[in-house]
């Protein structure tokens, strides 16, 4: 059998923050600003996700940094005029056009009156066609139910982690979210982002926004076409801390490569579930045989946890990914 590369064995692994606000809209730091603090920490990808609003910053971008291009729209519940906290859509949509300074027109105060899926698959499928991967953001935050996300179609990305929601309300995950629409046959690959708006300084550790979740992109260069033909090759995974290196199959085992962990889990879409645990974070890879399992999966998907509660989730997998 041959060899299976269900992240690719080509290109260099980058640090993204795929949600994020600046001084474009209701963030405290400039997008130049906003650059440094986020290389200074490792990151070589920003998107510059600004409230329905959408500013390329093409200026931002050289040989060690990629400014994608984005903004993140929101769809609020107007049905009910009595409701204080509404629940709403967030969504990111990222330009393949780095020089894109135009988001699709659409009637948004009529989506608010009529809020549902349907509208939400309207607005998806419009920004695919005119060139926009679309992002559906932390829906615990956003105060949705099954209903509200399980018939969504077309979306490039699920954030499993909002890492400002998680730092502020304690409910930044939106992991369980994410297994409930893949069990019902959408698959999104996984995100982690900041969603940082620094009101608080980057020194102040214990509130500060940023640096929290991030999502890994395996490109083959860092350019701006680079890093989306990643992004639509469905390269990434997100994560909160734990970092997973390689994953492949060759004649059937599942072979996977992390930096120090204390988990490493198989999952299929049922109770389906193998494991490689240790006391301490001394695990740095995996194997798992696909022979055993008595019945075809419908997909296989990977968690690689930490002792410190930190977790990376991979995509779903299907099998004619791994097939020959």
């Amino acid at each position: 059998m041959s060899k299976h590369y269900l992240i690719s064995n080509e290109g260099k692994w980058y640090k993204a923050n795929l949600h994020s606000h600046s001084t474009d809209s209701d963030g405290a730091l400039t997008p130049a600003q906003m650059k440094k603090a986020y290389m200074d920490k490792g990151y070589s990808v920003v998107a510059f996700s600004d409230h329905n609003v959408l500013v390329p910053h093409p200026e931002l971008t050289d040989k060690n940094f990629v400014a994608i291009t984005a903004t993140e729209i929101d769809i609020s519940d107007y049905r009910d005029m009595t409701v204080r906290h509404r629940p709403s859509y967030h969504l990111n949509f990222f330009a393949k056009n780095e020089l894109c300074d135009k988001f699709v027109d659409f009637p948004k105060d009529e989506y608010k009156k009529n809020y549902s899926t349907k509208v939400i698959n309207e607005l998806v499928k419009k920004a695919n066609e005119a060139g926009f991967l679309a992002q559906y953001n932390h829906p615990r935050w956003s105060q949705h139910t099954t209903v509200d996300y399980v018939t969504l179609e077309g979306f490039w990305g699920f954030e499993i982690i909002n890492g400002a929601t998680l730092r502020n309300e304690l409910q930044g995950w939106g992991d369980i979210e994410y297994v409930t629409l893949i069990r019902n046959g959408q698959y999104p690959v996984t995100t982690a982002s900041d969603d940082n708006h620094n009101v608080y300084p980057l020194e102040n550790t214990a509130y500060c926004d940023s640096f929290i979740a991030f999502t890994m992109i395996k490109a083959k260069e860092l350019t701006y076409k680079g890093i989306i033909e990643a992004m639509e090759n469905r390269d990434v995974y997100g994560t909160n801390g734990p970092i997973i290196k390689s994953l492949y199959i060759e004649d059937n085992i599942v072979h996977i490569e992390t930096e120090p962990a204390n988990a490493i889990v198989f999952r299929t879409e049922d109770r389906t579930t193998w494991r490689v645990l240790a006391d301490d974070d001394s695990l740095t890879n995996a194997k798992f045989d696909l022979s055993k399992l008595t019945v075809k999966p419908k997909f296989i998907r990977f968690e690689v946890g930490n002792t410190h509660g930190q977790k990376a989730m991979t995509r779903a997998y299907l099998p004619s990914e791994w097939e020959d």
